[in-house]
């Protein structure tokens, strides 16, 4: 064959230099097309588990900071702001001639607080009469007051100041919500018109603490029914992706962040209280002391108790010490089929993980009672 003619031409001609390694290496570049458009579909996979899990996890965990929350709130801050706004709304109550504890005019708030009726934020422990905290601080020092306008049967409230303050007090006894020494010093008068002081102040203090313990009840109640079986992780996970049941999603997470959910809290109540009153008129009348007013809280409440506080159990505290140091989540998940035939769940065992934690700037990460602190929060780590 001639030179120039046949393969020879082909070999020499530039065209066929280029097409034919070209013709050699089109299944190649179409073998890449395909890894990488697999490889998207595991990445895309493991992004959308990843995602499923941090939502599922956050919105689990952030229903329990929510309810240790409200109740760090009701357990404090909340009555102490209310009723303080409440007392000093109302016209001062004045000493009488020759009283014992002062002559400066006292608000109504500072009549139950000295009284142990409330809690007060300091650092003012003697009125009770503070400013906000601020929004950093990490210890609001909220108590009861334990000064010496303080009836001795209530000085039994800073026993209730622990972790577990014990049972109420005996049901079948008044217990005092408000310092019989300052009624018996200042003008707090039940009758003689509408600027009687006695029946107003008591309506806000009853009203106050029975709306808390409604609170209590349906916080409780609420975050009982989300944490049940841990609904709120499963079903949150179950939205984000697409290869499970809504009735056995992301089964083996959610075994293990149920374990630290169940969070039991008690109330702390009183059946009966005692009252008192000046027997007295208004200012600058007569005044002879104090009468006493034994109250049955049962009567008003269609039974219920009068609410103090709520505090957690000891297998409560014991959870919230493994929720500050973390809980660990790992959840395995489908890949979808591949064209290449290639098991690669049997291979690798793929799965997602992420560690929870949910702290308050307290040792024992209890917030909750005593010196509550509404400052739960919540961080997800890798």
């Amino acid at each position: 064959m001639k030179k120039g003619t046949g393969i020879f031409s082909l070999v020499n001609n530039c065209r066929a230099q280029i097409l034919l390694p070209a013709v050699l290496l089109a299944p190649i570049f179409i073998l890449v097309i395909y890894l990488l458009f697999e490889t998207a579909k595991v990445s895309m996979t493991k992004v959308r588990q990843q995602f499923a899990l941090d939502n599922a996890a956050y919105s689990q965990i952030s229903a329990a900071s929510t309810y240790l929350n409200a109740l760090a709130m009701i357990n404090g801050p909340l009555p102490y702001r209310v009723l303080l706004s409440q007392g000093q709304q109302m016209d001062p109550l004045q000493a009488k001639e020759g009283s014992k504890v002062g002559t400066k005019a006292i608000s109504v708030f500072e009549l139950f607080y000295q009284g142990g009726g409330v809690p007060a934020i300091g650092p003012d422990h003697e009125t009770g009469i503070n400013n906000p905290p601020s929004p950093d601080a990490t210890d609001w020092k909220i108590q009861y007051y334990a000064g010496d306008n303080l009836d001795e049967e209530a000085r039994v409230r800073a026993q209730w100041e622990k972790e577990d303050p014990g049972s109420p007090p005996d049901p079948n006894k008044h217990f005092p919500i408000m310092s019989k020494k300052l009624v018996e010093n200042y003008f707090f008068w039940a009758s003689g018109g509408e600027d009687a002081p006695f029946l107003p102040a008591v309506k806000d203090y009853l009203e106050t603490y029975a709306r808390l313990g409604s609170i209590y009840k349906s916080q409780d109640y609420a975050y009982k029914e989300v944490s049940k079986d841990a609904i709120m992780f499963r079903e949150a996970y179950y939205l984000n992706v697409n290869d499970c049941k809504r009735s056995d999603c992301a089964r083996q997470s959610a075994s293990q962040i149920r374990q630290v959910l169940d969070l039991p809290t008690k109330p702390f109540d009183l059946a009966k209280i005692m009252l008192y009153v000046s027997n007295s008129g208004k200012p600058g009348t007569y005044h002879s002391g104090s009468r006493n007013i034994p109250f049955d809280v049962q009567d008003v409440l269609s039974g219920d108790r009068l609410f103090q506080f709520a505090y957690l159990t000891q297998s409560a505290r014991g959870k919230l010490k493994s929720l500050s140091h973390g809980v660990l989540l790992k959840q395995p998940f489908k890949l979808p089929l591949n064209r290449f035939n290639i098991n690669l769940e049997q291979k690798y065992k793929p799965y997602v993980r992420n560690r929870v934690v949910m702290t308050c700037p307290r040792g024992g990460n209890n917030c909750v009672w005593p010196n509550p602190l509404p400052k739960y929060t919540i961080t997800l780590e890798p």
